[in-house]
This record gives structure tokens, sequence and C-alpha cells, in this order.
């Protein structure tokens, strides 16, 4: 190559316009690309593990469906037992009895001599004489609730070792597999299959997947007909049998076409419109452009001081660098903002997560065993901390609470859990309610002063030989007592809420509880509840769905409740906690 040419491209080598297309290239199309990958990864490994948590979440409800279904029949078998002894010719009823839907049979088990259970009374005349001896060494591990493949149906025994006999319902696989469907807008595709100890697939909602066997344990991954999916495996309790929630692999990708056609577009028009234009605007504006182009980068290295000065012959380059100072200015002052903005922020998400680990602390880990009730809870907070807690105290008695602090944050937990200490304190060493709410509320004035702040509380004593409830409101919403035979009645005294004033005598009243009856509290993020017209829940439909729901167990009515809520809210923020309990006076055996 001759010596003009290679000073002509050392010329072009060493012009502005080539440094400027270099230091744009490494200081911004690289990290640029560095940054799209980041964010892919980032992205990649966020929408995995919501995906494999939603797969858990799905679980557990399949499994929580699964074991109300076998404690609702249980509750039926229970019945059927009591009501056979009481009638001269059980054989007549058990066909009539065994009419439900999804039941295919209902039959008795007796022992004989031999050891042998063989079934002595059915509503089928095959089943009559036949041996069910595996059924019993199944529930006397705890597994009472099998499937038999081969039929398919599921067998669900209720074992009386003291009398020797179990009661048994066969029901259809379809009776379990018809609430399989999964929800199509939490995951999409997405199967549940059922499967049993040697890992063959029972029943699926994927019918492809249905008799194919399973190398256990599953994992979190596995291999069908060569695509990978993502599965979550859990055993049911009290079954022989284990559930499979899967979904291809490839809900865990991100749509990379139209992702790297936008990166690759912006880069296009950086290297042709910005490197072309900066050569050669370059040219033309010599010093001026210069100057700034060393401010910039200055500034780009950090030092946020640096400025433009004008100079003679500048023209707009003059006027660019003049914005580029009120930039620089505005960029100052918008860290700054920003700093104080992080602070800030980092400040409340620190109350927000003492706040959350402070309202887990007042609710109980698990509700107490109490003879002579079934009881029920649950707490779902809003998205800002509140004051909402219920707590469960058994000393003879049973001491039951549920409070509604005002104010939000970590102060409305604090003193949350400043009542809830005083309360569990004083039922501790008194016996007498009122003396209880009394004392609880002179010593809470104490610490609310002039704060203004106050909690509204309902408590009671239930005591379980007389099935009396004794009960005070502190400005709480009145309790709903719902009568074995349908009538509703409200449970409220006269009172303030606890921290307004000191009390100098509590009214409480009593109320006669008998088999049956059940007891609803609950706290105004229920009934303020409101969809996006803001229309609220109201009293109405929390008064109808407890009396639609009344027969259920205590969970799946606090449950099916809260889910009637959700429903009506459609989607709405939740702005207060939602707590409800449910108490339900036992049969007396």
């Amino acid at each position: 190559m001759d010596r003009g040419k290679k000073e002509k491209l050392r010329g072009i080598g060493g012009s502005l316009s080539t440094r400027i297309f270099l230091i744009a290239t490494t200081f911004l199309i690289i990290p640029l690309l560095i940054l799209v990958g980041l964010l892919y990864i980032d992205d990649l490994r966020v929408k995995k593990q919501n995906n494999t948590f939603t797969l858990r979440v799905i679980m557990d409800q399949k499994v929580s469906l699964i074991e109300g279904i076998i404690d609702r029949e249980m509750e039926v078998l229970s019945e059927v037992a009591y009501l056979l002894r009481k009638v001269p010719n059980p054989q007549e009823e058990l066909g009539e009895l065994a009419r439900r839907d999804g039941v295919e049979a209902l039959f008795h088990l007796k022992r004989l001599p031999s050891g042998q259970y063989v079934a002595d009374m059915a509503s089928k005349a095959q089943i009559k004489g036949g041996d069910f001896t595996g059924l019993i060494e199944e529930a006397k591990k705890g597994n009472v609730f099998i499937v038999d493949a081969s039929v398919p149906v599921f067998y669900l025994t209720r074992y009386a070792p003291q009398r020797d006999e179990a009661w048994v319902t066969v029901l259809h696989l379809r009776h379990l597999s018809q609430n399989f469907p999964i929800e199509k807008n939490i995951i999409s595709p997405a199967s549940t299959s059922l499967i049993d100890q040697e890992g063959v697939v029972i029943a699926s909602t994927d019918h492809a997947l249905k008799g194919h066997r399973f190398v256990r344990p599953v994992g979190w991954e596995y291999t069908f007909k060569g695509q990978t999916y993502i599965s979550n495996e859990k055993h049911v309790p009290h079954t022989n049998f284990f559930l499979l929630i899967s979904a291809p692999e490839q809900v865990n990708f991100v749509d990379i076409p139209y992702f790297f056609l936008k990166i690759l577009v912006a880069l296009v028009l950086i290297l042709l419109v910005g490197g072309g234009g900066a050569i050669f605007l370059t040219k033309k504006l010599g010093k001026p452009l210069r100057q700034l182009i060393q401010m910039m980068d200055h500034v780009a290295h950090g030092d946020l001081q640096k400025r433009y000065l004008p100079v003679p012959m500048g023209f707009e380059i003059n006027d660019l660098g003049i914005i580029f100072n009120e930039t620089v200015d505005s960029l100052n002052e918008h860290i700054e903002v920003a700093h104080k903005e992080r602070l800030e922020r980092e400040t409340y998400e620190q109350e927000l997560l003492i706040g959350e680990e402070v309202q887990a602390s007042i609710l109980p880990k698990e509700l107490p065993k109490f003879p002579g009730v079934d009881m029920a809870a649950r707490f779902i907070a809003a998205k800002e901390v509140g004051g909402d807690f219920y707590d469960f105290l058994p000393n003879g008695q049973l001491m039951l609470s549920i409070a509604d602090t005002s104010g939000k944050g970590i102060s409305a937990c604090l003193y949350s859990l400043s009542v809830r200490s005083m309360l569990r304190s004083y039922g501790e060493i008194h016996e007498e309610l009122d003396v209880i709410v009394r004392e609880t509320n002179n010593l809470f004035c104490h610490d609310t002063g002039d704060t203004g702040v106050f909690v509204t509380a309902f408590i009671a004593f239930f005591d379980p030989k007389t099935k009396r409830l004794r009960y005070s409101n502190c400005g709480h919403f009145p309790a709903l007592l719902q009568r074995a035979d349908g009538t509703v009645e409200t449970l409220t005294t006269p009172g303030m809420a606890l921290g307004v004033m000191r009390f100098e005598t509590v009214v409480t009243q009593e109320v006669q509880l008998n088999s049956g009856d059940v007891l609803l509290l609950y706290t105004d993020g229920v009934v303020e509840a409101h969809n996006e017209a803001m229309e609220m829940f109201g009293e109405e439909r929390l008064l109808q769905s407890f009396q639609n729901h009344r027969t259920l167990p205590p969970q799946q009515i606090v449950d099916d409740l809260i889910e009637e809520v959700a429903y009506f809210a459609e989607g709405t923020s939740q702005h207060d906690d939602l707590t409800v309990v449910v108490l339900k006076i036992k049969e007396d055996v």
C-alpha cells in the first residue's frame, strides 16, 4: 500500500468523526447488547419461578379439594351408619341411600371369625359376599380413600374398630376427575393427572397421558413423547394415589424473535443515523463540537460538574451546549430526588416487612382443638399492612376474639399485638368477661393517649359443658348466629371501641348454643369489599352466603365466603384486611 493511502487511512482513523463513532459503539451499543442479554435471562428466570409457584398453588388447591370430598363423604357415612342402626331392615334402605350423584354403590363390611371382612349388606347384589379385607388393611394405615384402577372406582372406607365393622362408599372416577380442569387463564396449556403408587396414570385431563407409566418420583421435570414438561407431584393424604400437575416447558420461554427484532432495528438506526450523522456533522462543526464532546465525555464518566463554554462562531452548537448544561443541571436534580425517593422507598419496604412479620406473629399458628366445637378461621392481608387479628385461648373455657385496629402500617400492627397480649394476659387470670374487657381497655388507653387510635373487637367465652356463649361487642360488627333450623340471630351489645376512653362498666350478654348452631365473626374487609362499580359486598350478601353454606364444615364455610367476596370484587384491589372466623357446635355424642 502506497504512502498516500496510508496517510489517508491514518487521517480517517484519527478524525473526530471516527473517535465519536468508536465511543458511541463502545459506550452505547455494547452495553446495550449486554443489557438486552441480562434482561432476557432475568425475564426467563422470573417466568420459570412464577410458573413453578403457580403449579404449587394449583396442587394445594386440588389436594384440598380431594380432602374436602373425603371429609364430606366421611360425614355421610357417619350419618348412614347411625341411621341404619335405627331401622329394622337396613338392607332395604341401602339402595335408596346410594342414589347420589357420583356414587356407584354403598355396602357394609363385617368381620368373620377367620379375620376376613366381607360385605354382608350392599346396595348391589354382586358386591354382597365379596372379600374386602384389603380395604380394612389400608384403612388401618390411614388410607381411607383408595382407587381401584382396574374398575376404575374409588373406595371410601369408614372403619369402626370398636365394632369390627366398616361402611364403604364406591365412587365413580369421574366424581373426582370432573373437578380437575386447570384454570386456563392461570397457566396454559397444563394438565392434572392422577397416578397410582406404581406411577401409572389412572386419569388425566390430558387424555394422551392416560395409562402412561412414570418412573417415580416424577420430580420437577419429565419427558413424554420427546417433549419436556415442568411438573409438581404430591401424595394425597389418606389415599393410595398421587397428583401430578404439569405443563409444557415452552411456557417458561420468552418470545425471542420479536424481542430481538426490535433490538436489531434499534441497533441499525443507531449505526446508520447516529454514526453517519456524527461523522458528517463533526467535519462541519469543528472546535465547538469537539469541546461539547469533551464535556459529554466528562459527564459520561461521572463528572457532572463540567459545563460547556460558548465560543465564537459556535452558532447552533452554542445553543446545544446551553441545552446540555441545562440537561446536566436537571440530571443532578433528578439524581438527588431519586436518591431521596430510594431512601424513602427502602424505609417503607423495611417498615412493610416488619409489619408483615408482626402481623403474622399476631395470628395463631394453628387452631386449638377444643371439645364441643369445630372452628375455622382465615386471614387475607391487603396490599398495605393493617391491624386485623383473631385469637383463641383455651383455658377450661374457650376465649375467642376478633378485632380490627384503625389505621394502617406497622403502628396498627403493633397496637393489635398490644391488645391481643393484654386480652391473653387478663384471660389467663380472670374468668369474668367484663373484667377482662374493662382491664384491657383501661390499660390500652395508656398506649393510645391522644393518638386517636382505637380497636373494634368482639370478645366471647364459650363453655363446653353448658354450651353457653358470653360475649361483649366493643364497636365491632355484630356476630351472626345461625341456628340449626336456619334462623339467624345477631349478637351484639352496647359498647365503645377499645382505646377511646376508660370503661367503668362493660355490658355482656349470654346466649344458649345448641348442636348444629354456627357462629360467624368477620371484619369490615368482608362487607366493604367492592367491585369496579364501587358497589360494596354488603351485609345482605354476607347473610345470604352464610345461610346457603350453613350445613358445610366450618373451613368450607370460610373458604366459600372468601371465594364469593373475591368473585364479587372482579379483580378490584383489596383495600383492607379480610378476616373470617366460624365456630360450629358439634352434635352430642
